[in-house]
């Protein structure tokens, strides 16, 4: 990969997050950058690696997912070398944001994550978050490693049902 490339890769990744004003997933990020044809796979993940050393974006990463957001060394990096990023990749990153809003916004809000106990049992946490403010949080203790990963998967599927009910419940 020449250094022209891995530089539009990168402005790419930080032109992608500056504009979608929320922590985005590798898996949206690596969707975009195949779907238009940009790179392969592994490219996307050595750019993001070398995005992340430099701390230009930060991830939180979970048991399944990594979220991206960009930081404010990568959003000044960004602004200076936005010139140099073509207004045809501007507008297929627009065009993919509109298209694939409510799935980006559901992937970024809703998160799960599991972890061991000292005693052996999995802690199952899942949270729904709004622009880095959480709405809703809940931890379930789950006997198995399973059990955890099914909680985990299910209520990201049903996320929207369980705050809806929880909400009505707690408000009567």
């Amino acid at each position: 990969m020449t250094a022209d490339t891995m530089k539009l890769y990168k402005l790419i990744v930080l032109y992608f997050l500056k504009t979608a004003q929320q922590e985005i997933s590798n898996a949206i990020l690596s969707d975009f950058i195949l779907e238009y044809g940009y790179t392969n796979y592994f490219s996307i993940q050595e750019t993001l690696a070398d995005l992340k050393e430099t701390e230009l974006i930060h991830v939180n990463q979970t048991k399944s997912t990594a979220y991206y957001s960009i930081t404010d060394k990568g959003i000044e990096t960004l602004d200076f070398f936005s010139q140099q990023l073509p207004a045809d990749t501007i507008q297929q990153i627009k065009t993919y944001q509109e298209k694939n809003r409510i799935p980006i916004a559901k992937e970024s809000m809703v998160r799960t994550d599991y972890t061991k106990t000292a005693a052996g049992e999995y802690l199952a946490n899942c949270m729904v978050t709004e622009r880095g403010n959480t709405l809703f949080s809940i931890t379930l203790s789950a006997l198995t490693e399973l059990d955890a990963i099914n909680i985990c998967q299910n209520f990201k599927n049903c996320s929207d049902q369980i705050y809806s009910c929880l909400l009505e419940k707690l408000n009567k």
